[in-house]
């Protein structure tokens, strides 16, 4: 007989295929790794240098504050998970790079458990497209049961093969700094603070034709939050005054 995570992860490896919006898969896939102790995670695209410093995510819970560090703080330079990426692509934990690391590496480590994550588990995923999915959970409390860990990796591969298929299937996919006129200016002014109500004055718009410039800038500078579009367009040169 099942356990409860179990039947979590089971609901969510037979239901997943079947939801027709991201958002379903992300909020599934969430309550699934609960129940195994992970309480956030991240789908990141790999190989995608050409787009800036951080790679374009396509999926975060809870993880914008980490990444906001990680990245500020340049810890991929030595960051020891980074090594395992490149010397393999099985899954891993953190705790399984912690020894490939150096002072500086310890450090990072230390800042990412006052964060609230004291080991993760990493997965790397691979779409038919030729595409790659790097799926971060962490966890305060780590689990170093081998077959709850094979579980984590099915839940996250399911999870990184239908995040990378929608991704794949639009038709307006990232151009990561290609965004419209109206699109810059619309969010220049959420920089400012301004809501979609308050821009569409401005620009004399509708706050709902606001909200659509918004949202198809998230989608080709591959993030997923507002506040996110306009920290990329910014950090790109792109935000523009009317």
């Amino acid at each position: 007989m099942l356990n409860s995570a179990e039947q979590q992860a089971w609901e969510f490896l037979s239901k997943a295929p079947h939801y027709d919006a991201p958002a379903d898969v992300e909020a599934h896939f969430g309550r699934a790794l609960a129940a195994f102790g992970y309480d956030r995670f991240a789908a990141t695209l790999v190989n995608a240098e050409r787009y800036g410093k951080e790679p374009p995510a396509l999926s975060r819970q809870d993880f914008e504050a980490w990444d906001a560090r990680y990245w500020g703080e340049r810890h991929v330079v030595h960051d020891p998970c980074v090594k395992l990426l490149l010397k393999s692509s099985k899954a891993f934990a953190w705790s399984d790079a912690k020894p490939l690391g150096d002072q500086r590496a310890q450090a990072m480590w230390g800042e990412a458990s006052e964060f609230g994550m004291n080991d993760g588990y990493v997965v790397r995923v691979f779409g038919p497209a030729g595409h790659e999915v790097l799926i971060r959970m962490a966890t305060n409390a780590p689990d170093t049961d081998p077959a709850n860990r094979a579980v984590v990796e099915s839940l996250a591969t399911v999870f990184g093969t239908i995040m990378l298929k929608h991704w794949e299937m639009q038709d307006d996919k990232p151009d990561y700094g290609v965004i419209s006129e109206r699109q810059a200016e619309c969010l220049y002014w959420a920089s400012r603070g301004k809501t979609d109500w308050e821009i569409g004055a401005i620009l004399e718009l509708s706050p709902r034709t606001v909200h659509h410039h918004i949202e198809a800038a998230k989608k080709r500078l591959g993030v997923v939050k507002r506040q996110e579009a306009v920290m990329k367009a910014g950090e790109l040169g792109l935000l523009k005054a009317s």
